[in-house]
């Protein structure tokens, strides 16, 4: 068997960022929400979001970025009704 070379440190450090970039997600999941007490992730999927799983990880990555964007930009307060209350 063949030696593993080491990771140049960019390498590295972009893995790295890679990573504390994307913590919140994985190839399951689009959103992780926290992690059961035996450690098993659970959140949002890919599917749920209309996403699909079978793409590569970068490309669902940029989909959902896309989805969230236009998610937030189409937020609206209606602040016509008046409260209930004085």
């Amino acid at each position: 068997m063949g030696k593993k070379r080491p990771k140049h440190k960019k390498q590295q450090a972009a893995e790295d960022i890679r990573m504390e970039m994307y913590s919140d997600m994985d190839g399951t999941f689009a959103f992780i929400a926290g992690y059961t007490p035996g450690g098993a992730p659970y959140g949002v999927t890919w599917e749920q979001v209309g996403i699909d799983s079978e793409l590569p990880f970068e490309e669902k990555v940029q989909l959902y970025r896309k989805q969230m964007d236009v998610s937030a930009n189409e937020l609206t307060v209606d602040d016509s009704d008046e409260l209930p209350f004085d």
